[in-house]
C-alpha cells in the first residue's frame, strides 16, 4: 500500500519521538527494553523513509526539494540517537545526568516538530522556534557534558561519554536541518 507524503512525514516524526524516548529511558535506567526500542525506532525509521521517497514523487520545485530534506534529516535524527543508545551500551556507559538531559532536551525538539508538522502559518512558526531552541539546548548541553567528561580522572571514560554526546550532537543538528525543511513549507 502507497503511503501519502504526510503519513510518511507523520510516520518519520513519530519514529524520531520513539527514538529519542528510548534514549532519555536508557540514560535514566539502562536496560535491555530501551536498548530495543531504539533499534527498533531504527527499523522503523528505515521503512518510514522508503515509504516517503515514492509519495514525494508527485511533488515538484521547492515543496519536492523541503519535503526530501525533511525526509533524510529525520532518518539522519533517528540515527544518531539509535548510535548513541547503541554506543553507550557498547561502551558501558552508566546513567549520566548530562546524557540524560541531552536526550530529554532531543526528545523535547522532536515533540515541538512534530507539533510543528501538524500546525499552519503563525502556529507552525512557534513550533518550528521552540523546536530549533530545544535542538539548541541539545547542543549546549552536549558541549557542558563534554567539558565534563574532560575533567573525569578516567581518560577511557571520558572519551566515551565524548563519543556518545556527539552523536547527541548530530542529532541535534538533523534537527535543525529539519526545522529549516518544514520552514520552506510555511506559505502553504
Amino acid at each position: 500500500m502507497r503511503r501519502t507524503a504526510s503519513e510518511s512525514l507523520k510516520g518519520q516524526l513519530d519514529t524520531l519521538v520513539a527514538a529519542a524516548n528510548a534514549a532519555a529511558d536508557w540514560f535514566r535506567r539502562p536496560a535491555p527494553s530501551s536498548l530495543s526500542a531504539a533499534r527498533t525506532a531504527r527499523l522503523r525509521a528505515l521503512g518510514w523513509r522508503e515509504a516517503a521517497v515514492p509519495s514525494q514523487k508527485s511533488l515538484r520545485g521547492f515543496a519536492k526539494a523541503d519535503a526530501a530534506d525533511l525526509s533524510f534529516a529525520l532518518r539522519e535524527a533517528v540515527e544518531h540517537v539509535v548510535q548513541a543508545v547503541a554506543e553507550a551500551a557498547r561502551y558501558g556507559v552508566e546513567t549520566d545526568a548530562g546524557l540524560l538531559k541531552t536526550a530529554e532536551a532531543l526528545r523535547a525538539s522532536a515533540k515541538s516538530l512534530t507539533a510543528a508538522s501538524s500546525a499552519r502559518g503563525g502556529k507552525r512558526v512557534a513550533a518550528l522556534v521552540e523546536a530549533k531552541r530545544w535542538a539548541g539546548e541539545a547542543e549546549r548541553l552536549r558541549r557542558l557534558t563534554r567539558s565534563d567528561a574532560h575533567e573525569n580522572p578516567s581518560l577511557t571514560a571520558a572519551l566515551k561519554r565524548e563519543a556518545v554526546s556527539n552523536r547527541f550532537s548530530n542529532a541535534a543538528e538533523a534537527v535543525q536541518q529539519a526545522c529549516d525543511a518544514l520552514s520552506g513549507s510555511l506559505a502553504e
